[in-house]
């Protein structure tokens, strides 16, 4: 530590304070480009910004308050604050040095836990000077700007698949003529902790991609075993769109159906066709529970599917193939990323490792 000159051991609450947001209505599916952020993160748009950007925002209430960045103008509304520095400091430092803050573990003792400025106020913080600040923040962001690009690459193979799904000549199919759901039934005695694990909440809304998932490390009751390129679909409240391709090998919730073609050559297609709004609003029709609705393969297989005809079969699978397997290997590459900021993290926050060599490390995987 003794290399650290200029480095300071402060308190949050010396360094900046902590605004409260504003009550806002009219934000979830709105227009306008202002992103709106509450206590779990961006939560929709408006036209005028609270804040000039960039900028840090905090939860406040709620049983997870992440911390978020935008280097956009932006607006916090009541259920979060953002950070108001009483010097000048990066922006995007204090949002990664406040990744490593237990924001969480802020209790006010409330019924609903809180964030509390003065708790806020007490955490420690190790402070590097301003141009050390920015070079950590730069390779940091390096990799996250990275993993941004991969993820608006989906979103945008998404939109493509659906588009090119909806343009062929088809016939009407049953899914259970076309694929099968097999039951690798899976038993905690005999599961690798590295192995990757999927449950209902890795499974994106509305998003074709796993881009996240936990390891099998904690598994403690009978799971199901995938495939790479099975299809995964979650059997509880269906109408989220909860389906996303598989891009490696893995073991997932008795919750999530696992749907396989049965002509491999057409996944791409069958992953198309179970993300469709007619195939889930079929589902969603049959699906048990009115609170909590719960769909099974049974109610799965006897839907309907739009199924390219035979002799368009292969052009189509071939074209839609080429945006699933470029989308896959970004995905594939954001876990590299994000694996490496994680290391690289809480090193450089510390002084441990040197922005020259941390650029190095991050160098090898940009």
């Amino acid at each position: 530590m003794s290399e650290l000159v200029g480095w300071e051991v402060t308190t949050w609450g010396t360094i900046s304070d902590l605004r409260y947001g504003k009550a806002l209505r009219d934000y979830r599916g709105a227009g306008g480009d202002v992103p709106v952020f509450g206590t779990n993160g961006p939560v929709g748009l408006t036209d005028s910004p609270q804040c000039s950007g960039p900028g840090v925002i905090i939860g406040r209430k709620g049983a997870y308050r992440g911390v978020h960045y935008s280097e956009l103008p932006f607006w916090v509304i009541d259920t979060a604050f953002y950070l108001a520095p009483k010097s000048r400091i990066d922006m995007r430092w204090a949002y990664y040095s406040l990744q490593l803050a237990d924001i969480n573990g802020l209790d006010s003792g409330s019924a609903i836990p809180s964030t509390t400025r003065e708790s806020f106020g007490a955490i420690a913080v190790l402070v590097p000077p301003l141009p050390e600040q920015q070079a950590i923040a730069e390779v940091l962001g390096a990799l996250d700007d990275k993993i941004a690009a991969n993820t608006a690459l989906a979103t945008a193979a998404d939109r493509l698949i659906r588009a090119e799904y909806e343009k062929f000549e088809t016939t009407d199919m049953r899914i259970g003529h076309i694929a099968d759901s097999p039951r690798v039934g899976v038993a905690p005695s005999s599961v690798d902790a590295d192995e990757l694990y999927v449950g209902l909440e890795h499974v994106g809304r509305r998003n074709m991609w796993l881009t996240d998932g936990g390891t099998a490390s904690d598994i403690s009751s009978g799971k199901s075993a995938f495939a790479a390129g099975d299809v995964l679909f979650g059997k509880l409240r269906p109408y989220f769109h909860k389906v996303v391709l598989a891009p490696r090998a893995g073991i997932c919730s008795t919750d999530i159906l696992v749907v396989r073609p049965r002509d491999a050559g057409m996944t791409s297609v069958l992953l198309a066709a179970l993300t469709s709004d007619a195939v889930i609003e079929q589902v969603v029709a049959a699906s048990e529970g009115t609170r909590m609705p719960r769909t099974s393969w049974k109610d799965l297989s006897s839907a309907t599917v739009r199924w390219p005809r035979p002799e368009e079969a292969a052009g189509i699978a071939s074209r839609l193939d080429s945006v699933c397997r470029a989308v896959t290997a970004a995905v594939e590459e954001n876990r590299t990323l994000a694996a490496t900021r994680d290391a690289l993290l809480p090193q450089l926050m510390s002084g441990k490792l040197r922005v020259r060599d941390a650029e190095a490390a991050a160098s090898a995987v940009l």
